[in-house]
């Protein structure tokens, strides 16, 4: 016997002039649910534009499921280095070379450069992670030279116990600009990768290239005596650092931006074309004498 909710069903759909299976397949895909993407594929210029490294061979398959972490990087720059540019431009008598900035130093700007680093590293992205790392290990060591625990500067005081004689003495200054030389020729070396991303990120290794150039002369200046010049220079070093956080606020509206899809989509001066116009005309140059 047939049950008489099946033949209220099959009464229904007769009288609508439908079959009992069409009429299944149409209840059924009223209730199917909706399939929602997880992955997308972003073009070359969105991939470089968001994650600030050139897709050269293809997409990491992570890249297209997991976040994108450069914007935490971003963050954790600008809000250090703004601050800390403000101190050694002296604004509103600030002073100490950001000494009073060693907590974010070390939380905002190491921290989170270094988290973003390894993000980076999972997800195939070898430059950001060599930027990034380099960069928040700098913060970690900066921080730590200031703090009297780890007995860094103490040993150039009087007394080789007084953290703040031995970060003022002349012989620590002109040790430590090495420091600044070293990470200046890093930042030309990322300078020049750069290049092949686009000119916001290119500027802003433009910026802390002076940055660390005008910190070792400043340092060099005061480890010598020259009380007015070394202070020109680190005035004029945190005048560069204030344009370099200028530049990483800006980068991060656009990322930011482009994560959530905002419509307006704001100009980083995109420099991969000038790179893939180069490549097609080798190319051409290469393919023409052979039709030859």
């Amino acid at each position: 016997m047939s049950h008489p909710s099946e033949n209220r069903m099959d009464s229904f759909a007769s009288q609508n002039g439908e079959s009992k299976a069409t009429f299944q397949n149409r209840e059924n895909t009223q209730n199917a649910l909706t399939t929602v993407p997880t992955s997308v594929t972003l073009s070359a210029e969105q991939f470089e534009r968001l994650y600030l490294s050139p897709m050269t061979v293809r997409q990491s398959s992570l890249a297209k499921k997991v976040g994108n972490p450069t914007p935490l990087a971003l963050g954790g720059f600008v809000i250090t280095t703004t601050p800390v540019s403000c101190c050694l431009m002296g604004w509103r008598g600030a002073s100490g070379n950001g000494v009073a900035f060693i907590g974010p130093i070390i939380f905002l700007g190491g921290l989170l450069l270094l988290i973003t680093s390894i993000l980076e590293f999972i997800i195939g992205n070898t430059f950001p992670c060599v930027v990034f790392g380099t960069i928040g290990g700098f913060w970690f060591a900066f921080a730590a030279t200031m703090i009297p625990a780890f007995n860094a500067a103490a040993p150039y005081s009087s007394s080789t116990t007084d953290t703040a004689a031995g970060l003022a003495s002349e012989s620590f200054m002109n040790t430590y600009a090495f420091l600044f030389i070293t990470m200046a020729v890093l930042m030309f070396i990322f300078m020049i990768c750069a290049t092949r991303i686009n000119v916001v990120y290119t500027l802003i290794f433009l910026s802390l290239l002076m940055v660390f150039l005008l910190l070792s002369a400043a340092y060099w200046q005061l480890g010598q005596g020259n009380a007015s010049v070394g202070d020109r220079c680190v005035k004029g070093a945190g005048a560069s650092l204030f344009v370099a956080s200028l530049l990483g606020f800006y980068l991060l509206i656009v990322q930011l931006f482009g994560s959530i899809g905002f419509p307006c989509v704001l100009p980083v001066g995109d420099l991969a074309v000038l790179w893939t116009r180069n490549e097609d005309k080798e190319r051409e140059d290469v393919e023409q004498p052979n039709a030859r």
